[in-house]
C-alpha cells in the first residue's frame, strides 16, 4: 500500500501585505493570502480562488520582509483543513497552505526602475498576458 502524500504548489498574487507575528516559544510566523486565478469559465467570466497561507521560522522572516500586497508568489507547502465554531455558534471548515517554501516571481516593485534611474510605476498587477485553456495544451507530443 503507498503511503499518503498531501503537496501543494500555487501562483498567485498577495491580495494584503503579509502579517509577521511569534508564537508564545518565540517562533516566527507569517500569514497572508493569495488570489490564484482560474481559467476563464466557459461564459468568459473570470474565476479566482483565495488561500489562506502561514510560512514558519526563518522562510518567516524572509516572506515579512520580502512579500508586499501584489506581489506574484510561487508558494509550495501543505494543505491543511481545521474546524472552528464562529461568533454566531455555527461550524466552519477553514483549508489553509502551510508552507515550506516560498519563491518571488516578479521583481521587487521600483527595483528596476531605482535601478535604472528612473521613477518606479506601481505594479497594478495587470501586466501579465490574459491566459486561455486549450484542452490541446495538455496533450502529450509523443
Amino acid at each position: 500500500m503507498a503511503g499518503s502524500y498531501n503537496r501543494i504548489v500555487l501562483v498567485g498574487r498577495l491580495v494584503a501585505d503579509p502579517e509577521l507575528r511569534q508564537t508564545q516559544q518565540g517562533i516566527p510566523v507569517t500569514s497572508f493570502r493569495i488570489a490564484v486565478d482560474r481559467p476563464k469559465s466557459k461564459d468568459g467570466e473570470k474565476q479566482t480562488d483565495f488561500f489562506g497561507v502561514s510560512i514558519w521560522r526563518q522562510r518567516a522572516e524572509r516572506a515579512a520582509e520580502f512579500l508586499q500586497k501584489g506581489r506574484l508568489v510561487l508558494v509550495s507547502g501543505r494543505v491543511q483543513i481545521r474546524e472552528y465554531t464562529d461568533r454566531d455558534n455555527n461550524r466552519r471548515t477553514a483549508v489553509d497552505v502551510v508552507a515550506d517554501d516560498f519563491q518571488m516571481l516578479d521583481s521587487r516593485p521600483g527595483a528596476d526602475a531605482q535601478a535604472a534611474g528612473r521613477a518606479a510605476a506601481p505594479s497594478a498587477g495587470n501586466d501579465l498576458p490574459e491566459y486561455e485553456y486549450n484542452p490541446a495544451d495538455e496533450e502529450v507530443p509523443f
